[in-house]
């Protein structure tokens, strides 16, 4: 099985960018430390995301 990936694949959404435009402007008004906890928390969850992904992937369920 061939995947092939478009480009368009990693354009963000004009959603994702207003949402990311949002966050922006939430963070301005955080402290650094709560900046940092956000960040880690967000990271963790990114984390978890791949590996369900690749377990998905690997069960040839995705």
């Amino acid at each position: 099985m061939e995947f092939i990936m478009d480009a368009k694949t990693f354009e963000l959404s004009m959603e994702q960018q207003f949402q990311l435009q949002c966050l922006q402007q939430e963070f301005q008004d955080l402290e650094r430390e709560q900046v940092i906890d956000y960040l880690i928390d967000t990271m963790q969850q990114i984390m978890a995301r791949d590996n369900l992904i690749r377990d998905l992937m690997k069960n040839d369920l995705f």
